[in-house]
């Protein structure tokens, strides 16, 4: 009997260690509830339910091919963590009579550890292990430079990923192999047997069945790709794929969202959507490479300390969509509203935390994971170190994102503002961006918690004494 370790690898097809186990033999899958190690990895309520409801669908699938689902649950909460797993998923391959265990890697930290003790103990006690990579299409550690080093800067990473990433490494496995019916009697289900309590989520906005979702995503290949570039900013449309809860779970993989654009896009190698998905494989690569991105560290080696300022009324205003400033506000409102938030808001509220309110990014990134349904660790903790200029490639430290530009350029008729701020619907589209003080008392809209010009003043000079940019006193930070 072969076992099927299920992570974050939630799909039947182009899943190589499904793929693999079942083509070798009798196989029974598993996968392992852990709320303790959910809440210590600031994993959300939602995205919890939404993996919930994609297992069902999933277990749904595997048994259409007779393949049974195990699941490994703790009489304590408190016990359903990591430092367990080993010992767990040896009772179960055991009592199962299981000689094998395949699974498909994950690379931040914990999950590193997680995995070796795992394959240290079944080693020890006589079971193969089966290791895939089918989270990426080039695993880390194969995308190098020419001195062997994991690259730290985008662009070049990109033009190597693309000469190495061929036809052989794109290529997809199949569905799993059909297993003799009589498996099935080691199938528990997961409706009555998931005992964690369930969070409402966007069921209407989400759905978890993979008909839906790659319906979604071959809409979004077929009639979106192709402009992506031009209207991925705009919030207020449909211009971007909205896969990303998808990706996460691994409903959908990297290679069949790659051919996904394949068969729609002709250049498709310079298409931005590509470009996206290079991104995550670099933060896969660098998490993979630098463990120390993993302890919430810094990328990079500061001269000195940041002097955050974490002023908790600030920080809640700031999670709560009450700064004052509509952009801000409206995308902070989405993103505890629906789970998701649009990619160019990512960049503007993470940007006005660390740089205009001079607030630790560390308690960004756990925020945005305490709340976003395609919470991935990796990618998460490379956009905030992005937007915080402490990470790899990261925005000058003197590129200060202005809210009310940034409003004008990317929703200038005001209506992504008006969907989720309905009390600012009366303004025109030029005074919905910055309302002024009457306006405000009017609608009931709060004052700017901050004054742009001069936060973003005292965030140069603290960043460039940080950064070790100011020579002696008499030097002046401020970049024009």
């Amino acid at each position: 009997m072969n076992l099927v370790w299920l992570r974050n690898d939630l799909r039947l097809e182009d899943n190589p260690a499904l793929y693999h186990a079942t083509h070798q033999g009798d196989t029974c899958c598993v996968y392992s509830i852990t709320p303790e190690q959910w809440r210590q990895h600031d994993d959300a309520p939602a995205k919890i339910a939404l993996w919930r409801e994609r297992l069902i669908a999933v277990q749904h699938e595997l048994r259409e091919h007779n393949i049974p689902l195990k699941l490994i649950r703790f009489t304590n909460d408190n016990e359903s963590t990591y430092s367990n797993m080993p010992a767990a998923l040896l009772d179960l391959a055991n009592r199962i009579d299981a000689h094998s265990i395949y699974f498909n890697n994950e690379y931040p930290l914990n999950e590193k550890q997680r995995d070796r003790h795992v394959s240290e103990l079944f080693i020890y006690e006589g079971k193969q292990i089966n290791r895939y990579d089918g989270d990426v299409v080039m695993r880390p550690g194969t995308v190098k430079t020419q001195q062997d080093a994991t690259y730290k800067v985008f662009t070049p990473f990109s033009r190597q990923w693309h000469k190495l990433a061929g036809e052989n490494q794109l290529v997809m496995v199949g569905k799993p192999a059909t297993q003799n019916a009589s498996l099935l009697s080691l199938d528990e289900d997961v409706k009555t047997q998931w005992l964690v309590e369930d969070t409402p989520y966007r069921q209407d906005l989400w759905p978890a069945k993979t008909e839906a979702i790659h319906q979604r995503l071959h809409q979004f290949a077929a009639n979106r790709a192709s402009n992506y570039k031009e209207m991925r900013d705009i919030p207020s449309v449909n211009g971007t794929s909205t896969l990303s809860p998808y990706l996460a779970c691994g409903a959908i993989s990297v290679r069949q969202c790659i051919s996904a654009i394949r068969q729609n896009v002709e250049e498709w190698r310079s298409n931005q959507w590509i470009t996206e998905l290079i991104w995550r494989e670099f933060y896969r690569h660098l998490i993979d490479s630098y463990p120390h991105l993993s302890r919430s560290e810094n990328f990079i080696s500061l001269v000195k300390p940041i002097p955050w300022n974490n002023d908790e009324e600030n920080f809640l205003a700031w999670c709560e969509g009450r700064t004052g400033y509509p952009i801000v506000d409206a995308a902070m409102k989405q993103l505890v509203q629906t789970g998701w938030m649009h990619n160019r808001l990512r960049m503007v509220t993470a940007a006005f935390l660390t740089k205009l309110l001079l607030v630790d990014w560390r308690k960004g990134e756990a925020f945005f994971m305490q709340h976003l349904l395609d919470g991935d660790y990796a990618s998460n903790n490379g956009g905030w170190q992005w937007a915080a200029s402490t990470g790899a490639d990261a925005a000058p430290y003197f590129r200060i994102f202005s809210p009310e530009r940034q409003s004008e350029r990317f929703d200038k008729e005001g209506v992504f503002i008006k969907k989720l701020l309905p009390e600012l619907c009366s303004l025109t589209k030029k005074t919905i961006h910055t309302p002024n003080s009457e306006q405000r008392k009017t609608y009931g809209y709060i004052e700017p918690v901050v004054d742009y010009k001069w936060a973003r003043q005292r965030a140069l000079e603290e960043y460039a004494t940080a950064m070790g940019k100011v020579k002696n006193k008499n030097d002046s930070p401020v970049k024009n």
